[in-house]
């Protein structure tokens, strides 16, 4: 449980920071840069990662922890 609550508030901080970088290239001048034309992508990579994966690692370590 803590894996995903731990994902979750990784996701959010990642996504923000996406979107704040996002962001201030359009401010800029810029048509959003990478970030707005592989957001599908990022967004995928940004939930897959930390949702899926944290609670992943978090069970390995604790079965080798357990024993």
């Amino acid at each position: 449980m803590v894996g995903l609550y731990m994902g979750w508030l990784d996701y959010t901080i990642l996504k923000g920071m996406l979107q704040a970088l996002e962001t201030k290239n359009r401010q800029a001048g810029g048509d959003g840069g990478v970030v707005a034309k592989y957001k599908a992508l990022f967004g995928a990579l940004i939930f897959g990662i930390p949702i899926i994966g944290f609670p992943i690692i978090g069970y390995w370590a604790a079965s080798a922890l357990a024993g």
